[in-house]
């Protein structure tokens, strides 16, 4: 070790000693095992200067001693970028270790997240399955899964894996086309279809292009989402599992997209920065102003080879050490700044894989299903959010089967124990049902204002337990950021597809809605008229100007 290196290593150990003082979440085998609170939470410290709240974690429970490790099991990481297979942490359980040319690390953007220098989808793969027992590092939710990279050129021709993570979505300022032929397809019944988990997106608070003081002025401070999470297409389908992310104390992270088509939560994190890190390196004037969110703590898991290489180089802490060896990163393996929904769908990515371990037969409706009715209601007071008495969004709706869901937490924070326990003996579902689209035919109907809706009334006649619905929409609008769309069931449960005052792109020819979706009716009788809610919560001209002209509700359940 050259003098350089030993000096930086005095000078970081004395604030890192405090971080040794507990280790009733530790483990010999994985040094950075007790650093990783997503996985075993007993409020111990962890990298960042919030305390975790005790049992915040995944409840991995005793799933590892009972061997529930995700062997045999193959899952897909669709990121933007490859995964490094030099790091040694993960090397064991990918199936393609070729090295790619450096450039393919060094380009992309995910969900509204940024990659430094590549280390993304490496981080991506080390929250799936980094290695247990090997005496490095920390360990991924499913350590013996095997990890098929589908951004390199050899994954082609391979079969896909029933499994595919994709940290690569979010949310858009502006609902795209989606035509019918994109939307229909044949295969749903298909058992070895693919189940695709999906980042939620993380534009709560800003995205690419805007600004957190242009999302506050649009938002007006109300607390719904800049960017409404009804615009991930991806996340819209049938197959796929939206995933949002929450901190180590709880409640949604700060960046977290919110919206009807959040499946389920998972631990994405916070920043991980600390203060006395950035005082030592001579930028205590960033810690000025700076909300006290930055510095609760990330996700602690693999990065790219190279001190000069990944996250770890924009880390403020004293692990990532802005990318120069730390007394617990001495070989700029690893990174404690990964976050965002891009690490909370990994979570529930090596979570399906324990799941599959014990049941291979399980589609991956079942898994979806699993997931749900498994998942714990976490942050139970949230309040409902409001814009001058106007009722913009709810904290939670319980539906007419018992179940609660929340468009910040979807059905609740992912609980492995319970999952596996119930993917062990699980009943098949009977093959899905699709109603096709339902349209409403009639004349065109004024958009209402504020606590006056307007309406358009939709029936549905088949008898189907739900899984989900999707919703089109035309109206002559012009400003969707003032729009707020619900879907109203059958039953009466209420599901804010839109909250009004989200970012969205002017549309002078009328805002339309070729797909969104909604989660909140699962398991409710889909027969009966359902209704379709569009409310300008800014202008009181709209009733007399606007109209809707046509909605349409799609339903994809199981005959009851």
């Amino acid at each position: 070790m050259n003098i350089w290196a030993r000096r930086t290593f005095t000078l970081l150990l004395l604030p890192l000693l405090a971080f040794h003082e507990d280790s009733s979440a530790s483990d010999t085998d994985d040094p950075l095992y007790r650093y990783q609170w997503h996985l075993k939470n007993v409020g111990q410290r962890a990298i960042g200067d919030v305390l975790p709240t005790a049992g915040v974690d995944l409840n991995m429970g005793t799933l590892y001693e009972q061997g529930v490790t995700g062997k045999g099991v193959t899952v897909g990481v669709n990121d933007d970028v490859p995964i490094d297979p030099t790091n040694p942490d993960l090397a064991d359980n990918l199936i393609i270790k070729t090295v790619q040319p450096d450039s393919a690390y060094l380009s992309g953007s995910t969900g509204g997240h940024s990659i430094a220098a590549g280390g993304h989808s490496t981080a991506v793969a080390g929250i799936i399955g980094a290695r247990a027992h090997n005496g490095i590092g920390g360990r991924g939710v499913a350590p013996d899964v095997r990890i098929l990279d589908l951004h390199v050129p050899e994954a082609k021709g391979r079969a896909m894996p029933r499994i595919v993570n994709v940290s690569a979505g979010g949310t858009a300022p502006i609902f795209l086309q989606q035509a019918d032929e994109q939307d229909a397809d044949d295969r749903l019944d298909d058992r070895n279809k693919s189940l695709l988990v999906v980042s939620a997106g993380n534009e709560f608070l800003e995205a690419d292009g805007i600004s957190q003081e242009d999302c506050a002025q649009i938002t007006r401070g109300s607390g719904v989402s800049c960017l409404p999470g009804a615009t991930n297409m991806l996340g819209s389908l049938p197959n796929a599992l939206a995933v949002g992310a929450i901190n180590a104390n709880g409640v949604k992270s700060s960046y977290s997209s919110t919206g009807s088509i959040i499946w389920v939560s998972a631990t994405g994190g916070e920043y991980g920065m600390q203060r006395n890190y950035l005082r030592s390196v001579g930028d205590a004037g960033k810690i000025n102003g700076m909300p006290a969110y930055m510095f609760s703590p990330a996700i602690v898991t693999t990065d790219r080879v190279g001190c000069d290489q990944g996250m770890k180089t924009a880390g403020d802490n004293f692990f990532d050490n802005r990318g120069k060896p730390s007394a617990l990163n001495p070989r700029c393996l690893f990174t404690a700044r990964m976050n965002g929904t891009s690490s909370a769908a990994p979570a529930v990515t090596g979570v399906t894989a324990l799941m599959l371990q014990v049941n291979p037969k399980l589609t991956w409706r079942e898994i979806k299903y699993i997931l749900a009715t498994t998942a714990r209601r976490i942050d139970r007071n949230r309040p409902d959010v409001l814009y001058h008495g106007t009722l913009l969004d709810k904290g939670w709706v319980r539906n007419a089967a018992g179940h609660y869901f929340s468009n910040a937490y979807g059905f609740g924070l992912v609980d492995a124990t319970r999952a596996v326990a119930a993917a062990r003996h699980f009943s098949p579902l009977p093959e899905i049902r699709d109603s096709h689209w339902i349209t409403y035919a009639g004349t065109p109907v004024p958009v209402g204002y504020r606590n006056t809706s307007g309406s358009v009334r939709i029936t549905a006649r088949s008898r189907l337990k739900i899984e989900t619905v999707h919703i089109r929409l035309k109206t002559t609008h012009p400003m969707p950021s003032n729009l707020r769309v619900t879907v109203v069931s059958p039953s009466g449960t209420v599901s804010t597809v839109l909250t009004g005052l989200a970012f969205l792109l002017p549309t002078p020819d009328g805002f339309a809605i070729s797909l969104a979706a909604s989660n909140a009716f699962l398991d409710e009788d889909a027969r009966g008229t359902w209704t379709v809610q569009v409310t300008d919560v800014l202008d009181p001209s709209a009733r007399s100007k606007y109209r809707i002209t046509q909605a349409g509700i799609r339903i994809f359940g199981r005959a009851i």
